[in-house]
C-alpha cells in the first residue's frame, strides 16, 4: 500500500475511535441496559444500517463477487425471500418483544416455557453464531492480509484486537453508530471500484449466461434457485432475524417496536441493490481479465477482488476499498461479540449469580466479550482454508435455527400466559432432536441448505404439537 493509501486508513480509523468513544461515553449511564440495548434511543434509519452492516459482513465483499465472477447472478434471488422473512419478523417477533420489554429475546422463551428450554436456546444461539461469525472474520481478514503484506492469520488477530477494543468499551450504542459510518465508507468504497471496473471493461461483451439471475429448477440439491428462495430462504431469514440475538438486539435499541419493523423491513429491501451491486463487481472482475489478462491472477474466486484493489486501483481509491473491506469486518464482528456477550451475561450467568451490583454484570459482560473473540478467533483461523466461503457462511446457520424458529413461533401463538408443563418439556426436547435431524440430513447429501431450516422447523414444531394434540393439557395447569 502506498502512503497516501495508509493516510486514507489512518483518517478513517481516526473518526471510527472519535465516534466510538463519543457515543459510548457521551451521556449514557453506564447500567447493563445501556450496553446491550443503548436505553432504546437509536433512530431507525441508524437500526436499519446497523442491521445491514452485520448482515452484509465480508461475506458479502468476498464472496458474492466471487459468486458472479464464475458467471452466475442466481443468489440475488435470496432478497426475495429476505423481504418475505422479514416482514413476518417486524409483522409479529418484533411487536412480541417490545410488549414483553426484554433485553435479550430469549427472556421471552424464560417467561413462556421456563428456564431449561430458554437455556437450552441461548446454548444453541451461541454456539451457532460464534461459528458463523468466526467464518465471516476469517472472510474478510484475507483482504487485509493482501493489503498489508502481513500473514493471514496476523490480520485475523489484528482486526479482532481493534473490534474487541470498540465493543468491550462503548456496547451495543457505539456498535450502532460505527457501523453507521461503516456501511457508508463501504457503500462509498464499492460504487468506487465499481465506476473503475465499468470504463476498465467498455467495449467488452458479456457472455451469454453470465447473468442468469432466475433458475426456475426444481433440483432440491441446488442452494440458490427460485423456489429455494421463496420457500427455504424465507423461513431461514425469519429464523436469523426473529431468533438470532445479534440480529435482534440492535432492533430492540429503536424507540419503539413500529421504528424497529420498520427497520428490519427497510433493511432487506435495501438488499436488492446492494447484492446487485457485488455482483455486478463480479461480473465486471471477469470482463476486466478477459480484456487485461494477468499471469499473477490468483487462481481462487474469492481472492480476485482484494487482487483487483490492491494492484489496479490508484493511491487513495485503494485505501479507500481497504477501509470499506474493513467496514463490513468490524461491523459483523463487533456486533456479534456484543450479542454473545450480552446473552450470556443477561441469560446463563445472571440468573445463577442475581442480586449483584450493576457494575458486577458490567464487568462480567466486558469479560465474557474478550472470552468469545476468543473463540471467534479460532473458528476463522480454522476456516481460512475453505474455497466456496460464502456457502460456508450461510451454511452454518442452518443448521440450528430450524429449531429455534419452531419454538419461538409456537410461543408468539400461544397467549400471553405462561405453557403447562407438558409444552416446556416437548420443547426442551424437540430443539436438540431437530438439529440432529438436519446434520443427519446434511451428512447424507443431496439437498441444498436453504431447506435445512424448513426441515428444523417442521420436526421441532411436530415433537411439541402433537403431544399437546394427544394429551391436551389442563387449563388449570396454566399458570402466569
Amino acid at each position: 500500500m502506498r502512503t497516501l493509501d495508509l493516510l486514507v486508513l489512518a483518517v478513517y480509523f481516526t473518526a471510527l475511535a472519535g465516534i466510538g468513544w463519543w457515543v459510548g461515553h457521551g451521556g449514557k449511564d453506564d447500567s447493563e441496559r445501556d450496553l446491550l440495548v443503548g436505553d432504546r434511543q437509536i433512530p431507525w434509519w441508524a437500526v436499519l444500517l446497523s442491521v445491514l452492516g452485520s448482515e452484509i459482513s465480508a461475506l458479502t465483499f468476498v464472496g458474492v463477487p466471487a459468486f458472479a465472477y464464475t458467471g452466475n447472478w442466481t443468489y440475488l434471488q435470496v432478497t426475495l425471500g429476505a423481504i418475505g422473512g422479514r416482514y413476518l419478523v417486524g409483522r409479529y417477533f418484533v411487536p412480541a418483544f417490545y410488549r414483553h420489554n426484554v433485553i435479550s429475546i430469549y427472556e421471552f422463551l424464560l417467561r413462556r416455557y421456563g428456564p431449561w428450554t430458554r437455556n437450552v436456546a441461548v446454548l444453541v444461539f451461541l454456539f451457532a453464531r460464534v461459528l458463523m461469525s468466526g467464518v465471516r472474520l476469517g472472510a474478510g481478514a484475507l483482504i487485509v492480509h493482501l493489503a498489508l503484506g502481513i500473514p493471514v492469520n496476523t490480520a485475523i488477530f489484528l482486526v479482532a484486537l481493534v473490534g474487541l477494543v470498540f465493543c468491550a468499551v462503548g456496547g451495543v450504542r457505539a456498535v450502532v453508530w460505527t457501523e453507521v459510518l461503516q456501511v457508508t465508507v463501504m457503500l462509498i468504497g464499492a460504487c468506487s471500484a465499481l465506476l473503475v471496473l465499468f470504463f476498465g471493461t467498455r467495449g467488452v461483451t458479456v457472455p451469454p449466461g453470465a447473468m442468469q439471475v432466475v433458475d426456475l429448477t426444481w433440483d432440491p440439491s441446488l442452494e440458490f434457485t427460485l423456489w429455494a428462495a421463496l420457500l427455504g430462504t424465507t423461513l431461514t431469514n425469519a429464523a436469523i432475524f426473529g431468533t438470532d440475538y445479534d440480529m435482534v438486539q440492535r432492533m430492540l435499541t429503536a424507540k419503539n417496536s413500529r421504528q424497529s419493523g420498520r427497520a428490519v423491513i427497510g433493511s432487506a429491501l435495501a438488499e436488492v441493490p446492494i447484492i446487485s451491486l457485488f455482483l455486478s463487481i463480479g461480473t465486471l472482475l471477469r470482463l476486466f481479465y478477459q480484456a487485461h489478462p494477468d499471469p499473477n491472477l490468483p487462481a481462487s474466486a474469492k481472492h480476485i477482488f482484494g487482487y483487483f484493489i490492491i494492484t489496479q486501483l490508484p493511491a487513495g481509491l485503494c485505501g479507500l476499498l481497504i477501509a470499506a473491506v474493513v467496514s463490513v469486518l468490524l461491523s459483523s464482528y463487533e456486533s456479534a461479540l456484543a450479542s454473545l456477550a450480552g446473552s450470556f451475561v443477561v441469560d446463563l450467568y445472571r440468573p445463577f449469580r442475581p442480586n449483584r451490583q450493576p457494575g458486577h454484570y458490567l464487568w462480567v459482560t466486558r469479560l465474557a466479550t474478550m472470552g468469545f473473540a476468543t473463540l471467534l478467533l479460532a473458528v476463522a483461523v480454522l476456516s481460512g482454508d475453505v474455497e466456496e466461503v460464502l456457502k460456508l457462511g450461510l451454511e452454518i446457520g442452518t443448521y440450528f435455527y430450524g429449531a429455534l424458529l419452531a419454538v419461538f413461533a409456537l410461543a408468539l401463538m400461544q397467549s400471553e400466559k405462561r405453557l403447562a408443563g407438558w409444552d416446556r418439556w416437548t420443547a426442551l426436547v424437540a430443539m436438540p432432536t431437530a438439529i440432529a435431524l438436519v446434520l443427519g440430513v446434511k451428512l447424507r447429501g443431496g439437498l441444498a441448505f436453504p431447506w435445512y431450516v424448513s426441515i428444523g422447523a417442521l420436526t421441532a414444531g411436530a415433537l411439541i404439537l402433537i403431544p399437546r394434540i394427544l394429551f391436551p393439557p389442563v387449563s388449570g395447569n396454566d399458570i402466569r
